[in-house]
Formats: structure tokens, C-alpha cells, sequence
């Protein structure tokens, strides 16, 4: 491989193999490649895990530390997905790293999905980079995803449950938050933001069980100031404008915040992390005339989180591309509350077709038409794109061609 194609193209013909739960391979290849674990945070939840990570590592820069970070999915290049002090991964250094674990891989016993090839890249390349810091974003679940063969992290912290990937993950939130609460580790402390007291049980059960420390973030918000911007007065803070739009924000930096404390960051910055912290497609600001909003509302919880700040904005246009297997009905459903909603499909082997989206009755439309119409002439005050984080990522790269050439 010599380009960084070569190595897309590589990673995706893994693709065929599909979702194969377990950390055996992954250690298998760890071994043989050598890699040793760096100080890491482990990061999960159905929603908010990458602002999680957004916030933790704006605050670990504002700290002056070296951090490396593994996200899913990206938004605006693949190389987003593996990224040292929020740079992504150089082509020359991909193209290096994937060639020496492609051949690695040659040689396991079993067949590597995408997923985890791309999780030992991520290891190979923080091993020969050495951070002070590496924050890790689960991809699937937790407890079998395959980041989940670190041992001993410095934290843990799930941001929320909701219901997402039933058919792998379980139909119950229990099952769903078992699966989650998989990255505990004994002795390393737990963070927190869950609100559903029988969950919050259960994990507590989880933490004495296997002898770590819980900590529920959720009282450090003492206010939050909802409008066009997010103003947070966390316990023993002055009040901070947050880098990330949104009500639930607020208890995502509330993660983050109680992490940095225990790995003692300095108060300032902790704070500039927070007034700092830049996440792409997470009600990113794209425009202000027209005023454009992407937001990566790919599940039923995500939307109702969206409608939330929803309510603060003026006559809403809301163009969504869901995919297949998630809730369509529910989500459709809520955004309409708040919102006039149109729907589309895009090039994804999940996504739902045109032909089952109007059996379905949705409102219809091919999207790159539509929205070049509406940016001649906008028919709202407000457009927000959402659905599939992958759909907003190649509306982003449109409408930033369109604004670059305009």
C-alpha cells in the first residue's frame, strides 16, 4: 500500500466480515506487534461519548499535554478517526502503520474485521507516538468492542444508555447497559451521567462486583442557560459558554470536568477545554446566512436531545436521511413536533431506500436538488440536517464546496 486509498480500499474489503465480538484477535495482534498500553481514558455510552472525548481532550491540550484520540465514526476524513492533539493521522504515517499491521495480520489465526484492523493501527501508531494520553471511543457496546482490550485505563465513563444496535447489543436497556458497563475495570474509578434509577442500580451493583468506585457526574451542574449558545455553571466554576451546543451538553463536560479533576487538571484548563472543545456534526454551526445546522441525531434518544434545542430556534426546516435499522417512525415523529421534515436517502450499504421511504410516507426528496434549491432561495429560518453521522458528513462536504465556490 502507498496511498492512503490503498489503505482505504484494504480496510474495506474487511468489510465482508462483518461485526465479530471478542478481544481475542485484537490481543492476538497486540502481542505479536508488541504495542504496550499508554495511560488511557475508555469512553462509552449511546449518546455523548465523542463530545465526551471533544471536551477531554480540548481540556488535556489546555493542560499541555501530548493526547492521542480513536474516534467512529469520523465526519469530515477517514484519518479523523485516529488523531494526536486533534490533528489527523499524516497519509505517509497511515500508509506506514497499515502495512506492517496488514502484514501482521497476515499471520493471525483468525480473520481481523475493519473495526479491530483499525483499532491495532490506532495502537501501533500511539505506541510509536507516545502520548501522555490516549482517550479511546467505544465503537460497539463495550464489554466485546474491540477497544476494550486496555487493562488498566486512568478512567472509565459512560455518558448514557439509550437504544441503539438491539440486535447485537440486547432488546432491554439493562442488557444494553451491561454491555456498556463492559469497560470497568477493578479499581478504576466510573463516571457517570445516567438518570434512569434502575440503571444507575444496576451499575452501582456492576462497581461493587467488581470493586470500582462509581461517581455520578450529574451533581456538578448546578445551572444551565439554554438558548443559541449553552452557558453551564458547574460546582465551583464561574458560569462557561460551552464549545458544544446543546442541554445535554452540559452533562457530557460535566464527564469530562469530573475525569480531569481526578487526574488533577488545573482548574483553567479544565475551563478553556470547555469554551474550546470543537466536534464536527454535533449541532455545528455550518452557516449563519442562511443559518445551516448539522447535528448527527442518529437515534431516537439523540433526537429528542436535538427537539430539545429545537425549541430555541425560529422556523425550522429539517432534512434527515435515517438509517435502516433504527427507530424511523419515532424519530420522524418527534422532529415534526418542532419542525417542517423532509427525508432522503444516500450511498450506505444501512441506508433505507427511496422506494421504502415513500411506501412509508415520508416526504420525499434527493437531496443535493433540494438543497441547492433552498440555498437560492431558503423557505426558513433555520435548516438542520441530521440522521446518519455519515450522511452529515458528505452534506458537510457539500455545502462546504458550495460556500467555497460561491
Amino acid at each position: 500500500m502507498e496511498t492512503r486509498q490503498d489503505v482505504f480500499d484494504w480496510l474495506h474489503g474487511q468489510l465482508r466480515f462483518g461485526i465479530k465480538p471478542g478481544l481475542k484477535r485484537i490481543e492476538w495482534m497486540l502481542n505479536a506487534l508488541q504495542v504496550k498500553e499508554l495511560p488511557s481514558i475508555h469512553v462509552a455510552g449511546t449518546n455523548g461519548k465523542g463530545s465526551t472525548v471533544a471536551f477531554l481532550r480540548a481540556m488535556a491540550m489546555k493542560q499541555g499535554l501530548n493526547v492521542g484520540t480513536f474516534i467512529s465514526p469520523y465526519i469530515i476524513q477517514f484519518e479523523e478517526r485516529i488523531m494526536l492533539n486533534g490533528e489527523p493521522i499524516r497519509e505517509d504515517d497511515l500508509v506506514q502503520i497499515a502495512n506492517r499491521v496488514r502484514d501482521c495480520a497476515a499471520k493471525s489465526p483468525e480473520t481481523l474485521t475493519e473495526f479491530e484492523l483499525l483499532t491495532v493501527m490506532a495502537w501501533l501508531y500511539f505506541h510509536e507516538q507516545q502520548p501522555d494520553l490516549v482517550i479511546w471511543e467505544v465503537g460497539l457496546g463495550g464489554r466485546l468492542d474491540s477497544t476494550n482490550v486496555l487493562t488498566r485505563p486512568l478512567a472509565t465513563v459512560v455518558t448514557s444508555i439509550g437504544h441503539d444496535h438491539q440486535g447485537i447489543l440486547g432488546d432491554t436497556l439493562e442488557e444494553i447497559a451491561l454491555e456498556k458497563f463492559g469497560i470497568m475495570k477493578s479499581g478504576v474509578p466510573m463516571f457517570h451521567s445516567l438518570t434512569e434509577e434502575r440503571l444507575i442500580v444496576l451499575l452501582k451493583r456492576q462497581g461493587e462486583t467488581m470493586d470500582a468506585p462509581i461517581h455520578d457526574v450529574t451533581p456538578l451542574v448546578t445551572s444551565v442557560e439554554d438558548g443559541t449558545d449553552t452557558v453551564v455553571t458547574y460546582d465551583g466554576m464561574p458560569p462557561v459558554t460551552l464549545g458544544l451546543t446543546g442541554h445535554h451538553q452540559a452533562y457530557n463536560g460535566a464527564c469530562a470536568i469530573a475525569v480531569a479533576r481526578h487526574l488533577g487538571w488545573k482548574n483553567e484548563a479544565i475551563q478553556a477545554g470547555l469554551e474550546s472543545a470543537q466536534h464536527p456534526g454535533r449541532y455545528e454551526l455550518i452557516s449563519r446566512q442562511p443559518r445551516i445546522v448539522l447535528d448527527g441525531a442518529h437515534n431516537a434518544e439523540g433526537v429528542a436531545a436535538l427537539v430539545e434545542q429545537l425549541k430555541l430556534e425560529r422556523d425550522v426546516t429539517v432534512l434527515a436521511a435515517i438509517l435502516a435499522d433504527k427507530d424511523r417512525e419515532a424519530m420522524i415523529e418527534s422532529l415534526q413536533t418542532v419542525a417542517d421534515v423532509y427525508e432522503t436517502t444516500f450511498d450506505f450499504p444501512r441506508t433505507r431506500t427511496r422506494d421504502s421511504l415513500i411506501t412509508d410516507g415520508a416526504r420525499y426528496i434527493d437531496w443535493q436538488e433540494w438543497l441547492a434549491a433552498w440555498l437560492e432561495a431558503p423557505k426558513s429560518e433555520t435548516l438542520v440536517v441530521t440522521g446518519s453521522l455519515y450522511f452529515i458528513s458528505e452534506v458537510r462536504t457539500y455545502l462546504k464546496e458550495t460556500f467555497t465556490n460561491a
